[in-house]
């Protein structure tokens, strides 16, 4: 005794039956008409899904396709789904290991993309953050080569040294038509008075404060983020010190204002106000400067500072003050 599939042939419902039944009269359960249950069906085997073998062979071809997951999903739901309603197909082991394979292939696909997608963000937010720098570092910055310019009375005036940054609009060291012998002398005395010795420097005892470009500059806050330190005043006016370490809690740094300048030095640069224009100054060499920074607490550290820069004013900022760590880039 065993059980075959047949269909009804009034409606086409698949029927499940016994061979014990064969010839006699049943009702399909389906559209409720009479049919004989027919003997040359009887015994029939079941048949494989090709749905489902397509399945398996699909999510396997997965290691070498590594696309072969999606049909192998799609043919495994549809296999599952006709092997429900036709007891007649067997492969249902088949069309479950097809989407297992294809399901554990789908998840690397999306875990992959999810890394790649992660990198890329962010190598373009770092390539971003390094541009903005160099333009913030760099901006209306000009260096001066040695060459010869002439003045209105047409008489030729010495060159600035090489390596001094100037910027468009205000010369940091502005030169004086030697008229005469005695003017010439009288510039280079005063030019030689102005050092800035900072292995004598003392930090005052006071809030940081001074003058930029003659104007009162006392230090409202400071910051630092990714080794630049941003020093602001009331009035808008603004000191950045840039390329310090990646931290200062506990460090000291030290510039001697020396003609020669060293290349690893800090730049600094200052930015005031002369009416409604903006000015800006960068140097890399030929200011002194004196730092010196305590330990965090809170994402505070108390630091100190005497900076002093080769202008005609004499601009200069000493003093205490409170710097805020802002969070790494």
């Amino acid at each position: 005794m065993s059980e075959f599939m047949y269909s009804c042939p009034a409606c086409g419902q698949n029927i499940s039956c016994d061979t014990t039944h064969v010839g006699t009269q049943i009702a399909c359960p389906a559209c409720n008409a009479t049919i004989t249950v027919p003997k040359e069906t009887a015994g029939t085997a079941q048949r494989a899904s090709g749905l489902a073998i397509a399945s398996f062979v699909c999510s396997l071809s997965s290691f070498i396709t590594c696309i072969g997951w999606l049909p192998g999903i799609i043919c495994g739901h549809m296999a599952r789904s006709r092997i429900r309603r036709n007891p007649s197909l067997k492969g249902s082991g088949l069309a479950t290991a097809g989407l297992v394979i294809g399901y554990l292939f789908l998840m690397s696909e999306v875990g992959t993309t999810a890394v790649y997608v992660w990198r890329v963000s962010n190598a373009v937010k770092h390539g971003f953050e390094n541009a903005r720098q160099s333009l913030a570092t760099n901006k209306i910055i000009v260096v001066q080569t040695q060459s010869t310019t002439v003045s209105n009375n047409n008489q030729p005036v010495e060159p600035a040294p090489a390596g001094v940054v100037v910027t468009t609009s205000q010369p940091v060291e502005p030169v004086t038509p030697a008229t005469t012998v005695a003017t010439s002398r009288q510039i280079e005395r005063e030019k030689s008075e102005w050092t800035a010795d900072i292995s004598k420097a003392s930090f005052p005892d006071h809030p940081a404060s001074g003058k930029l470009h003659g104007l009162d500059f006392t230090v409202t806050t400071a910051s630092f983020r990714n080794g630049d330190l941003k020093i602001r005043a009331g009035n808008g006016m603004l000191v950045d010190i840039f390329h310090l370490d990646a931290s200062i809690e506990g460090h000291s740094y030290e510039v001697q204002s020396d003609e020669g300048g060293n290349t690893n030095n800090p730049l600094v640069r200052m930015t005031w106000n002369e009416g409604d224009v903006i000015q800006t100054t960068t140097f890399s060499k030929r200011y002194g400067m004196k730092l010196q920074f305590g330990q965090a607490v809170n994402r505070k550290v108390s630091g100190k500072i005497y900076l002093c820069f080769p202008d005609d004013s004499k601009s200069c900022v000493a003093g205490t003050f409170e710097v805020r760590l802002l969070k790494q880039n």
